[in-house]
Parts: structure tokens; sequence; C-alpha cells
């Protein structure tokens, strides 16, 4: 069985509010904001003059100001999931990273990664957008686990702030910037059990979103919206039926794109408030990292028995679940 032993996240500290975003004048204001998104502020790499002045109209300048990049961001994440499980970076066997902004496609981000670190094992990327937790984990469970290393080390990081067209009002509103991390094993216990795992696309819809490697984020909005409200309820159904999912005692966590597309989903299967963890209110979007960075930012709050659940949706189009146990 795969466990994950501990797990780490970092975030830029420059953050926008509504009001912010309200004073660009873009036909946007802090009300509709939060009633539309449910967002109230969001995390960004980029210096908050720098979007007042240019609205970032050409991405291409946006990684010359940034005051953090794709790798800074995945590097520390990592070292703080290194120290939370109690390993170091000489343990490590295997480095499999997530990046959907990656600002050069060669060395891969994994490498960039593991040099910053120390790295001396395999190293590369594994990755989609937003649904990289389970794709992450998932790509695990199909190995023999007796091949697999005594550690693997997971990042996903990401500076889509960095790709927005800040004249945009929805897409201004939406991102932020964020890596998280976490450490798995088949060989020694950890915190949290992994009892099943799913990944899947559908490739004929990969156009509904896309990043533009030295452009901007577009995507069909409302299409996948609705998309991903129904595919998450139809993910979570299928974990409650087979886990006997108990919303008093376990938790949900799902893909970080907007408070109020969350709350369509709680809501539709009466998940309690206090049992739906999530970061996206106050850090925004942050692609593949957010559904991982709520569980890291609530693992004092786990309790023995639990059942974590995580479902999540994306890019590709893609989709995936965790089902875990929380297991000291």
């Amino acid at each position: 069985m795969l466990r994950i032993l501990g797990m780490g996240t970092c975030h830029p500290n420059n953050y926008i509010d509504n009001q912010f975003l309200e004073a660009l004048d873009v036909g946007t204001n802090a009300q509709w904001i939060e009633e539309k998104i449910g967002i109230l502020t969001r995390v960004t790499t980029l210096p908050a003059e720098y979007i007042r002045e240019t609205r970032n109209q050409d991405p291409r300048m946006a990684p010359e100001v940034a005051s953090m990049n794709a790798t800074d961001l995945g590097a520390r994440a990592a070292e703080d999931a290194l120290k939370k499980s109690g390993i170091s970076a000489s343990q490590v066997g295997l480095l499999i990273v997530n990046c959907c902004s990656p600002r050069q496609t060669s060395p891969s981000e994994a490498i960039r990664i593991a040099e910053r670190l120390g790295i001396q094992a395999p190293a590369y990327d594994v990755y989609t957008a937003c649904p990289a937790f389970a794709l992450h984990i998932d790509y695990l469970r199909n190995f023999d686990e007796a091949a697999l290393p005594e550690f693997v080390l997971c990042v996903s990081t990401a500076v889509m702030t960095q790709h927005v067209d800040y004249n945009d009002r929805s897409d201004g509103a939406i991102w932020g910037d964020g890596a998280a991390a976490w450490v798995v094993s088949s060989k020694h216990q950890g915190r949290l059990e992994i009892l099943d795992s799913a990944f899947t696309a559908d490739p004929t819809r990969c156009e509904a979103v896309v990043v533009e490697s030295q452009g901007f984020f577009h995507q069909d909005g409302r299409a996948v919206r609705d998309f991903s409200v129904r595919q998450t309820v139809r993910l979570i159904k299928a974990i409650e039926e087979k886990y006997s999912i108990d919303w008093s005692r376990d938790i949900f966590i799902g893909h970080q794109a907007n408070r109020t597309m969350l709350e369509q989903i709680t809501n539709n299967r009466e998940i309690p408030a206090s049992n739906h963890w999530h970061n996206v209110t106050y850090l925004g979007n942050q692609a593949g990292a957010g559904a991982p960075a709520s569980l890291c930012m609530h693992w004092d709050k786990m309790i023995t028995g639990q059942h974590i659940v995580v479902a999540v949706v994306g890019a590709g189009l893609s989709w995936g679940s965790i089902v875990m146990r929380v297991a000291q």
C-alpha cells in the first residue's frame, strides 16, 4: 500500500484583493467577484505595480519582473515536504513533477528542481494541470510496489498569474500562484494510506482549456465549469457508494477552481462546510497545487480513521480522484 509521509507548500507573498481588480477598471467590481467566483484574494509572483501599469499585456515580460518562478516555488514546497517527512534529499529515489507553466521546456521542471535540491535520482515530469494530485498518485499505484524506490517525491507547481491577461475580468479574478509537494512510500508507515485512485481524460476536448507557452491562459469558461461540477459529483457519488463515506466524519477536497463552484458540489452531496477543506478563497486557483496544498494546510486537523476524498478536474479535459484513510 502506498502512503503519504508528509507534505509541503509554498506561495508568494504578493496578494491581489478584489478592490485592486476593481480599480483596474476592466468591467468588474469587488461585489461581483465575491458573488460569482467567491474568491476574496489571490497570490501572485508579479508585482502589483507591474499589473496595474501593464495589465500583463506582454506575458513574455512577466518572468523578468516576477519575484519567483515555478522552480523556486516547487523547490521550496519540496524542501518543506522532505522536512515534514523526516527525510533528506539524498534519500529521494524518484522525483516526479507537474508544471503547466514552465519557463523552459528543457531541461524539464523535475530536473531543475532536482538540481536545486541536490537530488541524485531519476527525475522527470508527469504533468497535466489541475488534476495533478490524482495523476501522480494513480501513476505510482500502477507500478509494482516492490519496484518503487524507498521514497518518492512528488511536486506540483505553477505560476499561472504570469499567463493572465488582466484586461480579462474573469481570468484576472481566478488565478493564483503556488506549489505543493508530498512524499510517498510503499515501504514506510505514513499518516495517510492510499486506498484508491483514478485518473482519466477526454482528449477530444483538449482545446477547452489552454495555457499558451508564450501567451495567455484561455478556456471555454461556462462549458468547463459545468463539466467540472458534473464530473466531480459523479466521482464523489462512486466513492460514497464504494467506501460508505460518512460526511459527518469524512473530508472532501476538490479542485480549487473557485469557491462558488465548490459550493455547488458540496451542496449537491450534502457535505458540511466543516468537512470541506479548501484554500481558494484567499489563494486563488493554484492549478495542480491547490488540492494538495489544501490537504497540507489541514494536516494537523486529520483524525485517525477519517477518509479523505479528493476529486479534481481540469485541462485535458481530465479528471481523477484519491481516497485516503488517516492511519495515525
